[in-house]
């Protein structure tokens, strides 16, 4: 059974995964820009952290941007940081199963 941070946290995957990252046409999520997802319920936090497929992409602060939106509609009670990280660094092999299938790797 999971537990509410857990189902928070899934739904937060969920709801990042409408997101497109517009150069390769695939949601975030898939393509393995988000890192990590961690609630913390004492602060009433929600803290995403993600990278992009390269740090000098000009699509990071639209892609921020829309992540933190979309938290911040779904999560309306949550504080909502958004964290560009670098590393590790992004490679495709990050991609998952479902993101290959979408770009017609399978």
């Amino acid at each position: 059974m999971k537990t509410q941070e857990q189902e928070i946290i899934d739904e937060a995957y969920e709801a990042l995964k409408y997101i497109i990252d517009p150069e390769v046409g695939i949601n975030i999520v898939d393509l393995g820009l988000v890192y990590k997802v961690k609630l913390n319920e004492e602060e009433e936090k929600l803290k995403v952290e993600l990278t992009l497929t390269t740090p000098g992409c000009p699509m990071s602060g639209t892609i921020t941007t829309a992540a933190r939106q979309m938290l911040d509609k779904r999560f309306p009670n949550l504080e909502i940081d958004i964290e560009l990280v670098w590393l590790p660094q992004w490679t495709p092999e990050m991609i998952s199963e479902e993101g290959m299938r979408l770009l017609g790797n399978t």
